[in-house]
């Protein structure tokens, strides 16, 4: 698992597994997964973290689990 935030866009974006996206799904407003043809999640992305979850936690989250921060 990959764990990376984009803060120009402000987003998580979490990679369970690399594969090629069949169908995306938005769970919730800016919250979406990606699935591969067997239906199996490879990817999560959350629009507007800081907003969604707090800059604060959005950082502590990051630095916990040592995600690759793009500037």
């Amino acid at each position: 698992m990959k764990i990376t935030y984009d803060h120009k866009a402000d987003a998580i974006n979490i990679t369970f597994r690399e594969g090629k996206s069949k169908k995306t799904v938005e769970i919730s407003p800016e919250v979406f997964v990606d699935f591969d043809s067997k239906g199996k999640p490879l990817y999560l992305e959350i629009i507007g973290a800081s907003e969604k979850i707090g800059k604060k936690s959005a950082e502590e989250f990051l630095m916990k689990n040592l995600a690759t921060v793009t500037k």
